[in-house]
């Protein structure tokens, strides 16, 4: 009798082990990516953060996640990530948003409106708010058939020079490489714009071809560029924001609710501490480069960065209004953004909205 108890209560014990396996929800997710892991921060955090913890509480919400992640260019290149999603050849990609000022304009707020903050924490939370009070914002992104879930910024932008820059007289005449957007901070300077990649600034450093180069002071370990510009300024550009994780919008809207808010949930945090991580990255990168032969950092005073921001055209309205000309919130959002930060602490070289 004993032992047909046992039968039977391993039986039961059985079927209630299978019922649970098969009740439990699978869903597969590709998640994609156009740089290697190492070449930014924010995208190793997709790996080593965002994927395992929205796989932990996904189970616990009996969700089993069957994860492809392909990075580094293996299923869509750099420029091509929110196409890819769109399309759905990945559902989660890390798409950088300074590839597409045409297509997301909006996203580009940071970039039009230097010398306000150098914490990359402040200026996240900010784009957060952005989002969460501007249907505009998401909208940019609907329009592509994405979602987008979270995103990413740069610690701040630093001046790598080939000579001791100490007032910002000191830049007039002299070649000056960045990329994209960034250009723009040149306008009014006296400098030579020339626009490049930072795959190429240490070699145009060395060999003469430019005279120094802006770039955000966390790439130093790994690009080693105070080998070629030893003179390396905290000008106070800023934090940037760059990149967003976004899910494909089809993919998303089947998804069960649960998992719908753990990927939202996640991604907050994601921010969070990618951002975190990226200030100090930032800030130990600007500290390192005392450690190349001739290295040596300055920070650009307060009326020094006042000279080079008052300088400038008012990017920022000039942005805004073409913004605006394409039905677009281009001022509302300048608005919004700066009244933000000013309230969050922020004191701007430059009040952008406002002269």
């Amino acid at each position: 009798m004993r032992r047909t108890i046992l039968t039977v209560a391993c039986a039961v014990g059985a079927a209630l082990t299978a019922s649970a396996a098969f009740a439990q929800q699978q869903v597969n997710l590709t998640v994609a990516a156009g740089q290697p892991l190492r070449a930014m921060r924010p995208l190793s955090m997709v790996n080593s953060f965002f994927v395992p913890e929205v796989t932990k509480r996904a189970q616990a919400a009996g969700i089993k996640i069957n994860w492809k992640e392909a990075y580094a260019g293996s299923l869509l290149k750099p420029t091509f990530v929110l196409k890819g999603v769109q399309d759905g050849i990945a559902d989660i990609g890390f798409s950088p948003t300074i590839f597409h000022p045409d297509k997301l304009p909006l996203e580009q707020i940071t970039f039009v409106t230097p010398f306000i903050t150098t914490d990359v924490v402040l200026v996240g939370k900010t784009m957060d708010k952005l989002h969460a009070t501007l249907p505009a914002m998401g909208a940019q992104f609907d329009k592509f058939g994405v979602i987008r879930l979270a995103g990413s910024s740069f610690d701040t932008y630093d001046l790598f020079t080939t000579f001791e820059f100490k007032k910002f007289e000191d830049i007039k005449g002299k070649k000056i490489s960045t990329a994209g957007a960034a250009l723009q901070w040149l306008r009014g300077t006296g400098a030579t714009p020339v626009q490049s990649n930072m795959t190429l600034y240490l070699n145009n450093a060395k060999t003469g071809v430019i005279d120094g180069f802006i770039i955000f002071s966390s790439a130093t370990p790994g690009m080693k560029y105070p080998e070629g510009a030893p003179y390396v300024t905290r000008t106070g550009f800023g934090a940037q924001y760059a990149a967003a994780l976004i899910v494909n919008k089809g993919t998303f809207n089947k998804l069960p609710a649960a998992l719908q808010k753990i990927l939202r949930d996640v991604g907050k945090e994601w921010t969070a501490k990618a951002d975190k991580v990226q200030l100090d990255a930032g800030n130990a990168g600007f500290e390192m480069a005392t450690k190349f032969p001739n290295g040596k950092t300055y920070v650009m005073p307060r009326a020094e960065q006042v000279k080079w921001a008052n300088a400038m055209p008012n990017i920022a309205k000039e942005w805004a209004a073409r913004a605006d000309k394409e039905k677009l919130p281009g001022s509302k959002v300048l608005s919004v953004y700066m009244d933000a930060l000013r309230t969050a602490g922020a004191k701007p070289v430059r009040d952008w909205d406002k002269k």
